[in-house]
């Protein structure tokens, strides 16, 4: 018998433990008004708790993107395997001005309220949230593009993976090896590299959820895709890059040469190579014991 195919909920934290609760408290109020009722309540609690000004500003960012969700403006994604989540992680991030040109032309216009100093500027935001197999807390993206051309991601696993980062930051981030900042980076290349992957392979991106149970009460109201592996991509060993010949680990990059006649300006996943110098693959025979005995003769 197959094994059940489940799939993890983007925001299960907000769903069960803030909106539910409201919900039971003041089952009168619509759901909008309670996510109002439930902002407010955070904006007040930040202003007077400066202590846990960081979380209960996270906390607002994450009701935020369940406001999107219950509207049904939030994108659901849906990796077929795992392993697309495993590569997306791990893989170099892209050149990231394409990025930035695909946020600009699909995310939204939004203000941005800056509660310490009561300031608000503007950006382009784009959010989405990644269901996958048999797992049980999904990931929930919010990347904004300011005009400075700063890319901002906040991201929401779980009750305790939660933040903010940026491409400034994951610059520094990427280099260091303490937990949070280890998160905080694979979760940049696993939003970025997202974005890539639908570009890159459109072929692999369908329209709908998978043929799943749906999990109850679980609100997937919102536009839907479903991810497919590309056979182009595969779990690669690392290699840092050098002078000498090595390894290339595969990547997304932008084309910007004029050479591209026609791809200029697209996104494209460049396969994994040996750079200066040959590459053989070698397999372990059945007859190796033999290899023993050849030399002591």
């Amino acid at each position: 018998m197959a094994k059940k195919i489940w799939y993890s909920t983007p925001l299960k934290f907000i769903w069960e433990n803030l909106y539910r609760v409201q919900k039971n408290l003041t089952p009168e109020i619509p759901d909008e008004g309670i996510f109002f009722l439930l902002k407010r309540n955070l904006v007040r609690k930040a202003q007077v708790d400066p202590i846990n000004l960081e979380s209960n500003q996270l906390l607002i960012s994450g009701l935020d993107l369940w406001k999107e969700d219950l509207t049904g403006k939030f994108l659901h994604i849906f990796f077929l395997e795992k392993r697309l989540q495993d590569f997306l992680e791990n893989t170099p991030l892209p050149e990231l001005d394409g990025i930035r040109k695909y946020l600009y032309e699909n995310g939204q216009q939004k203000d941005v309220v800056f509660i310490r100093t009561s300031g608000q500027t503007k950006c382009v935001n784009y959010t989405f949230g990644l269901h996958i197999p048999h797992e049980t807390n999904g990931y929930a993206f919010s990347l904004s593009l300011y005009e400075n051309d700063t890319i901002e991601l906040f991201f929401s696993h779980d009750e305790f993976i939660n933040g903010h980062t940026s491409d400034k930051f994951y610059l520094d981030q990427n280099k260091k090896k303490d937990e949070k900042s280890v998160i905080s980076s694979k979760l940049f290349r696993l939003a970025i590299n997202t974005i890539a992957y639908m570009k890159c392979f459109p072929e692999c991106v369908a329209e709908g959820v998978p043929k799943i149970t749906l999990e109850k009460n679980e609100n997937r109201s919102g536009p839907k895709v479903v991810f497919s592996v590309s056979e182009k991509i595969i779990d690669f060993d690392g290699s840092q890059v050098s002078r000498i010949p090595h390894f290339r680990k595969g990547h997304f990059r932008r084309l910007e040469s004029d050479y591209f006649t026609h791809k200029k300006g697209q996104i494209v996943f460049v396969p994994e190579t040996m750079v200066k110098g040959k590459a053989k693959t070698i397999s372990t025979s059945d007859r190796i014991e033999e290899f023993g005995r050849n030399i002591e003769n």
